[in-house]
């Protein structure tokens, strides 16, 4: 018990705990699948469609909330931000340019928050 299942496994098993990371939608048509299985197709991202979603990528499920931990005062003067585009980015009313989005991330990652 607590071992890696092999062949000669039997009865009943564990439930594996999952943690749930990120959501991608992707279309149901998938093309190409049976060639990348194969080996034809070296790239998953070839076999099929992906709709992102802004609700839910990295910049709204990550990257905001740790905004909110973080003083206003202090990102201001370690993104080099103005306080109303930091105050629209920690809201959600507007995104930072990219540029601007990975200067935030950078500052959370030096202040441990991503």
């Amino acid at each position: 018990m607590g071992r890696p299942c092999d062949i000669q496994t039997t009865g009943r098993l564990q439930r594996r705990h999952i943690y749930v990371k990120q959501i991608r939608y992707i279309g149901k048509e998938s093309n190409n699948i049976e060639e990348v299985e194969e080996g034809l197709i070296h790239s998953w991202e070839n076999a099929y469609t992906e709709y992102p979603d802004k609700r839910r990528d990295y910049w709204e499920t990550v990257v905001r909330p740790a905004m909110k931990d973080v003083a206003l005062p202090l990102l201001e003067e370690m993104t080099q931000i103005s306080r109303r585009a930091v105050i629209y980015a920690r809201t959600g009313k507007k995104r930072p340019q990219p540029k601007k989005q990975l200067d935030i991330i950078a500052v959370l990652q030096q202040l441990n928050k991503i």
